[in-house]
């Protein structure tokens, strides 16, 4: 048994785990999905979970995304096993598609006809 042992180690040192979860976790925000390992996507999700939930306290990024959803915000669905190394890969995503943003509408200006030129 292993005393006072928190997370997934995921084979890698404090700095090199700490810099893993960080990116997939910028990487997730930035696109809205992204595909890993199962380990790597179970380790990242309570920490995105932990971020948004933050990030609705203040005025951030995430009271827009999710009004109207308090917890749950991310879903891992598995995708089966890599060909490389038979790793069991998967997709980390959030639940609620990202909103489309507006495009402004562009106003059309029809060319007006001279119809009486003078020659």
């Amino acid at each position: 048994m292993r005393h006072g042992y928190f997370g997934r180690k995921l084979s890698r040192n404090t700095n090199e785990r700490k810099r893993l979860l960080l990116g997939l976790a910028q990487q997730l925000i930035k696109f809205g999905n992204i595909t890993t390992t199962l380990p790597k996507a179970k380790a990242v999700q309570p920490m995105v979970e932990k971020m948004i939930t933050k990030s609705k306290k203040g005025k951030g990024w995430a009271a827009t995304r999710f009004p109207n959803r308090t917890s749950g915000y991310t879903r891992i669905i598995k995708l089966g096993t890599r060909l490389g190394d038979s790793a069991q890969e998967a997709i980390l995503s959030f639940v609620d598609p990202k909103p489309e943003a507006k495009k402004p509408v562009k106003k059309s200006y029809a060319r007006k006809n001279k119809t009486n030129k003078s020659k």
